[in-house]
């Protein structure tokens, strides 16, 4: 399977910990990240490490169930996961680092894999293109959580 990876920060004036609150919250991912709908955690608690995260993703036209998979899970610094059940396999992860008292600087990074011949082509043949286009969408999911976090949503 080929792969690639693009990652996009932003600083966020909230502190640390509301980020942290909002972001941890698996049901808040369908406000932010395109193409989620109907995220939640399965089973009772709280998210840890090992955790599983199921909903719907949109992609290319369709939608199909994802399930998520915590692989880290770091309060209030990091949360990363990987598919392991979707429409296509990837890994991702939201760093958090605390500027000052009162704003964070969120990366967020993603590590596509592909999930079809044209797809395996276009990673291989021209990741100056998707790379940027990866980067740009991740750039835009922040935007949309700063929006909500900064706007009091």
């Amino acid at each position: 399977m080929v792969s690639i990876s693009a990652s996009a920060e932003l600083e966020i004036a909230r502190p640390i910990e509301e980020v942290w609150a909002y972001v941890s919250d698996v049901r808040h991912q369908d406000a932010w990240v395109d193409g989620m709908s109907e995220s939640e955690l399965v089973g009772d608690g709280e998210v840890r490490r090992g955790s599983e995260i199921r909903g719907v993703y949109t992609y290319g036209g369709g939608s199909a169930p994802v399930t998520m998979t915590v692989t880290e899970f770091r309060a209030p610094r990091l949360l990363a996961f990987e598919a392991s059940e979707g429409p296509f396999p990837f890994r991702g992860a939201l760093e958090l680092d605390r500027r000052g008292s009162s704003a964070t600087y969120v990366r967020n990074t993603m590590t596509a894999g592909s999930d079809h011949v044209f797809t395996t082509l276009m990673f291989r043949l021209l990741p100056f293109v998707v790379r940027p286009m990866m980067a740009k969408q991740l750039r835009k999911e922040l935007g949309q959580l700063k929006a909500i976090l900064e706007g009091g949503e």
